[in-house]
């Protein structure tokens, strides 16, 4: 009972961080046209918090719930790679938080793609498996993949002087995240609930 309630709030930690970071990636749109302090950097950075939170109770519970299938053990990878990326994108937000805008979009680049990869390995995994909901798991999986990787392009194009295409790419991406992340979290609520 306990592994059930592990992983089911952990996904539902990971939803609300993505809603949190996606809320962050609006108002960097905002802040960057009204030329204001970048606060959103904050959420965004708190937001990943949760997500790499979410992802590691996820990858617990998931852990203890398998039944040893190749496909569980990659969802497991997954949620570990995914809980990386997270980690590596707070770090990324509180460099340029902190004046460090260089360094920390190349690694947030970095954080993205990491966390498309781990969600696209959970993604695989689900359709592997033979489970109730599993399906839409791997859809909820795949849409967090999309975002992720959509976030790292909006951020290339930042890097290329696109400020304002690369924003909305990445923010974009973020509520696709969430929603991906939405998706997951009831899929597996239904599972293990």
């Amino acid at each position: 009972m306990i592994d059930r309630l592990i992983l089911i709030t952990g996904v539902w930690t990971q939803v609300v961080g993505t809603v949190i970071a996606a809320i962050g990636e609006t108002m960097i749109i905002r802040e960057e046209r009204l030329n204001q302090e970048p606060v959103g950097l904050r959420l965004v950075s708190i937001g990943n918090g949760f997500e790499a939170a979410g992802n590691a109770l996820q990858a617990v519970g998931a852990e203890k719930l398998s039944d040893g299938s190749i496909g569980e053990t990659y969802r497991v990878i997954g949620d570990w790679i995914q809980a990386s990326g997270n980690v590596t994108n707070v770090y990324a937000a509180e460099l340029q938080f902190s004046g460090k805008e260089l360094e920390g979009l190349n690694l947030d680049i970095f954080g993205d793609t990491v966390q498309s990869i781990g969600a696209g390995l959970e993604a695989y995994g689900a359709t592997l498996s033979t489970r109730a909901y599993s399906q839409l798991l791997a859809y909820g999986n795949t849409l967090q993949s999309l975002g992720a990787a959509l976030e790292a392009v909006g951020e290339v194009y930042i890097l290329k002087e696109m400020k304002d295409l690369g924003l909305q790419i990445t923010t974009f991406g973020s509520y696709a995240q969430a929603a991906g992340a939405t998706i997951a979290a009831i899929a597996l609520t239904k599972q293990y609930g």
